[in-house]
């Protein structure tokens, strides 16, 4: 895995999320980049790398606009994690695979920082949880088809190399 770029994709969605984020707010509900590049990591490349840039990018939120440290680490590395875990068991080509990744990452991402904020007291409103969870699957799916075929195309330049050197592509 080239880290550098993997960091730089990180710090992108992360920089689009939080900066671009409340211009791109449908319906009240700002996009989760960050959510949507752990998840197309994990499916893509393994629950190593899906674990780290959730955990990585949901710190960058935490320090930034969490009101919770570690609230959006915790969310976004453990999606990242689950998504990679059924990475050497799919067939990356298959664009169901975006769709239903960014469904379940969206529900369990959000579903995991309402529980936290709960049980820390910061309170989550049930009532509002479920007004914008509808929209927030909706709105994550379709970024994350977006987002999974961007990296996806970019798949061998990105990949691990098992010798650990790097390899160019002939064409």
């Amino acid at each position: 895995m080239r880290y550098w770029a993997l960091s730089g994709i990180v710090l992108a969605a992360y920089l689009v999320q939080t900066v671009l984020g409340p211009y791109l707010a449908i319906g009240g509900v700002i996009p989760n980049v960050v959510l949507v590049v752990a998840v197309t990591c994990g499916l893509l490349f393994g629950w190593q790398v899906g674990l780290a840039a959730g955990f990585a990018g949901g710190l960058l939120i935490d320090l930034t606009l969490g009101i919770l440290i570690g609230s959006h680490a915790l969310a976004l590395g453990t999606v990242g994690f689950l998504a990679g875990l059924i990475e050497p068991h799919v067939f990356k080509d298959n664009p169901v695979l975006a769709a239903l990744g960014g469904v379940l990452g969206s529900l369990l991402g959000q579903s995991f920082l309402a529980l936290f904020l709960f049980v820390f007291g910061h309170g989550v409103f049930l009532a509002e949880f479920r007004s914008t969870l509808l929209r927030s699957l909706v709105y994550d799916t379709l970024l994350c088809l977006l987002v999974y075929w961007r990296i996806h195309r970019r798949y061998n330049y990105l990949k691990p190399d098992p010798r650990g050197t790097i390899v160019l592509r002939r064409r």
